[in-house]
């Protein structure tokens, strides 16, 4: 990283930290705000309940060192390879092409091979990259992502004092050419408890759905999709909960991503805070079962 690059970083970090205090100081009127607009019930910081509630909970006051471990997308397979062993991790993890502080020196004219851009310190900072692209384009992509921070005006203090890279992987797809489905394990205490479905995660006509782990459709965070007439069968299923259960058994709530083809499951992240606590569920009801299952064991 250049060493503009860093002072800007340090900078932005502090900014970040007297941004978060001057809110706490207030009583996060903001994060209040949008919750509300979110969810139509208000955030209870003091006695929180449900789900979303919960993960906004953990966002302010959970400090175990392990989540921005598991947050940042490179440092996590190690942490992968401490709860499962070397030679199961080495299985799921998906192939890395390089890793860079500043994509500077990613030899992207040399490669005649789609690959996956991603920065490692947030969410959403990702690109499918196919032969020919412009290298300039992507470096803009790098330098952009490199200098911005993550979650921090919503207070998601997992992601901020992450040390930033750009790593570039292997694109997983099927023996019809398409990307894998992207399956969401919410554990609770070490057990899975709900599994969202993403279909075509990359196109505008996308296909959601929530299963709970016998099968059964839920509702769950996204209403208004249409479920499938027929749950699909889902390749490895066994082996995918017993993943999740391990890779989550550390922490009251984590989400854990998983990619299946085959007789081969990948490892895809831990997510400490799915959609920062503000994807409306279906029903309050709803939110409320699902914040009991992270109350049950506390």
């Amino acid at each position: 990283m250049t060493s503009g690059n860093f002072l800007n970083n340090r900078l932005q970090k502090l900014q970040d930290y007297l941004k978060g205090n001057r809110q706490k100081i207030f009583g996060y009127p903001a994060l209040h705000q949008v919750f509300f607009k979110k969810h139509s019930y208000k955030l209870n910081l003091k006695n929180p309940k449900t789900f979303s509630e919960l993960i906004n909970h953990k966002k302010i006051y959970d400090r175990d060192p392990l989540i921005p471990i598991t947050s940042d997308k490179f440092r996590v397979r190690d942490y992968v390879i401490q709860k499962l062993g070397i030679e199961w991790a080495e299985q799921i993890l998906i192939p890395l092409y390089h890793v860079s502080k500043t994509g500077l020196e990613i030899p992207f004219r040399n490669w005649d091979f789609e690959f996956f851009m991603k920065a490692n310190h947030y969410s959403g900072g990702n690109l499918l990259v196919k032969p020919g692209t412009d290298p300039e384009i992507l470096r803009d992509a790098c330098r952009s992502w490199l200098k911005s921070s993550f979650g921090q005006n919503l207070h998601e203090w997992g992601y901020r004092d992450i040390p930033r890279r750009i790593i570039c992987e292997k694109v997983l797809r099927d023996d019809q050419g398409e990307i894998l489905n992207d399956y969401k394990f919410y554990c609770f205490h070490g057990e899975v408890e709900m599994i969202t479905v993403i279909k075509d995660r990359f196109n505008e006509k996308k296909i959601k759905f929530t299963l709970d782990p016998d099968f059964n459709l839920l509702d769950g965070p996204y209403p208004g999709n249409e479920f499938p007439a027929k749950v699909p069968e889902i390749p490895n299923f066994k082996q995918m909960i017993e993943i999740a259960r391990k890779l989550s058994s550390d922490f009251s709530h984590a989400r854990i991503d998983l990619y299946s083809f085959a007789d081969q499951v990948f490892f895809g992240e831990i997510t400490h805070y799915p959609g920062s606590g503000l994807v409306k569920m279906s029903s309050y009801e709803f939110d409320l079962q699902l914040g009991a299952n992270w109350l049950k064991k506390k």
